[in-house]
């Protein structure tokens, strides 16, 4: 079983430090670590060549467009999972040794199991707020699993990139991650995609990581910042897509109306400033979201590694 780790990198090169010291030091290790370098500009690529990960430079196509690579090379490398997270996450030395210790429980159904979720934690050690694993409840989605309840591991309804454990089987299923998402939602849409065809996504509570975000809290227009609001032109259309692609017509078209009616006045009262900037993201993106729709691209089945690497290399440098 050869196990993939895939760090998502762009400009934030003392986290990324601390992110690969933690993967390099589990008392499991990764078969390999690739780490995707967005184009960083601060450094990042040359202290990378000192460490012994494999390297891949990229145009910055933002953490979507990273993940969907990563998740593609690691794919092409040979890897039968994929263990995803953020250059902004520190996981506890036995973070991955949890989630090899849950498959090995969950034998033989691997083929089953799309993602395994780890525990996302901040930095004083509280659950974090924007990473929580929801329980899968929904009846209609849970007849279509193919796995059968267990004790220990709850089915989840979507999981994060901040840590996720991919199988590889699920991506030669349902392709990859959606790049034109650019950031933000990318990883639900994508674990939703995966239930939706039958394969589980379920929480292994034993393996921990460290989400070292400035603050801990659930993103919305109502308490953000505006520095963040790049970020929200890119997750409110996200949404509305997903809404569309998983929860179908009538419920993208209710929330659209609702952002476009009732958000703005509920802007209004629940923001101390900048009211007019997030109205305005707030309707752009739904505007935007209308005619907003990406493909998905799928990977080609591994019957020549030498062939399928040469063409990531190739790309990769492009």
């Amino acid at each position: 079983m050869k196990i993939i780790a895939v760090i998502v990198t762009y400009n934030r090169l003392e986290l990324l430090k601390k992110s690969v010291k933690a993967v390099s030091a589990q008392t499991h290790q990764p078969d390999e670590i690739i780490v995707i370098n967005n184009g960083s500009t601060d450094g990042t690529e040359a202290w990378l060549k000192t460490k012994p990960v494999t390297l891949v430079t990229t145009t910055n196509e933002g953490g979507a467009g990273g993940f969907a690579f990563g998740i593609e090379v690691a794919y092409t490398n040979g890897a039968d999972w994929i263990w995803l997270m953020d250059d902004d996450t520190i996981p506890q030395k036995d973070a991955l040794e949890h989630l090899v210790d849950a498959l090995e429980n969950l034998k033989p159904d691997h083929d089953h199991i799309g993602f395994l979720a780890g525990s996302v934690v901040w930095t004083d050690g509280s659950e974090h707020e924007m990473n929580r694993t929801y329980t899968l409840n929904d009846k209609k989605k849970l007849e279509k699993l193919t796995l059968e309840p267990r004790d220990k591991y709850r089915f989840v309804q979507f999981g994060t990139f901040v840590s996720m454990l991919l199988s590889a089987k699920a991506v030669e299923k349902v392709g990859l991650p959606i790049k034109e998402y650019f950031i933000w939602n990318d990883d639900v849409e994508y674990s939703k995609r995966i239930i939706k065809h039958g394969m589980a996504g379920l929480a292994v509570e034993d393996s921990v990581v460290l989400h070292e975000t400035p603050i801990n809290h659930i993103s919305n227009v109502f308490r953000d910042t505006e520095k963040n609001l790049w970020k929200y032109r890119y997750g409110l259309r996200n949404e509305l897509f997903t809404k569309r692609s998983h929860q179908g017509e009538l419920q993208f078209w209710i929330t659209w109306i609702h952002r476009m009616l009732i958000m703005p006045f509920r802007i209004v009262l629940g923001r101390k400033t900048h009211h007019w900037p997030f109205i305005k993201t707030v309707w752009n993106t739904s505007l935007r979201a209308v005619m907003f729709r990406p493909g998905i691209r799928h990977v080609k089945a591994r019957t020549s590694k030498t062939f399928q690497a040469a063409r990531v290399a190739e790309r990769a440098t492009a």
